[in-house]
């Protein structure tokens, strides 16, 4: 008898059957962090999204990771998402094509090596894309994640006014973009986790984002949000 208590438990919830009184999510957002790691500053953040079971999206600079290794290994332990931002933060577009192929190159095999995850997602530094962009990360099996929500967190400290940006444009598909390159924008990106979720939003991964929205990220594509499926 308990074995079929088992079995039939474990049915429930894989059918969807277990649970189903809970409310479903409000919807789902992708935050995204650009720039780093920072030390202190990414250990915080990290320290906030686990607490909260919140999932991120972090684009990597090379010269980022090698003066701030110790969060490397907590990213995909803790399940989030590692993307290529560049080596030095160079605008991709002013580079020749083998330029552009050696950095993104690069980065991507300094997070394989540090991680042990072959990174399938890219951001250009300043959001700058060309042909030659796109066709260097459609070789390198890349896609070009941009965003829909930015609250320029970059260019402020206060931590009210960058989550003012957010909460008031923030919904159900978005990307936002940030930076942990501050304790002001760690301190808005939780602040923003604690009021979603209590509306009933979910944070996960861009590539969890896609998934549910049904949408192929194909190498080479840009994309901006992910709305919910018809």
């Amino acid at each position: 008898m308990r074995k079929f208590l088992l079995v039939l438990a474990a049915y429930l919830v894989l059918s969807g059957t277990a649970g189903a009184s809970e409310a479903a999510p409000a919807g789902y957002v992708a935050l995204t962090f650009d720039d780093g790691p920072s030390g202190e500053i990414t250990e915080a953040l990290l320290d906030g999204l686990n607490a909260r079971d919140a999932k991120a999206t972090f684009f990597l600079c090379g010269y980022r990771m090698e003066q701030y290794p110790s969060a490397l290994p907590r990213y995909i332990a803790e399940g989030h998402e590692v993307g290529v931002h560049s080596t030095v933060h160079t605008d991709l577009t002013r580079l020749s094509p083998a330029e552009v192929h050696r950095d993104m190159k690069e980065t991507a095999q300094q997070i394989f090596l540090t991680t042990g995850v072959r990174p399938t997602l890219m951001r250009p530094p300043g959001g700058a894309w060309d042909g030659t962009v796109q066709a260097e990360a459609a070789a390198e099996g890349m896609s070009l994640i941009l965003w829909s929500v930015d609250p320029r967190d970059w260019a402020v400290t206060d931590a009210d006014t960058v989550l003012q940006a957010m909460a008031g444009c923030a919904g159900d598909g978005d990307v936002i973009l940030m930076h942990d390159l501050s304790e002001s924008s760690v301190e808005a990106a939780l602040r923003l986790v604690d009021r979603m979720q209590a509306e009933g939003y979910r944070f996960v991964t861009v590539s969890e984002l896609a998934a549910r929205a049904e949408t192929a990220l194909e190498p080479g594509q840009v994309f901006r949000r992910f709305p919910p499926p018809a």
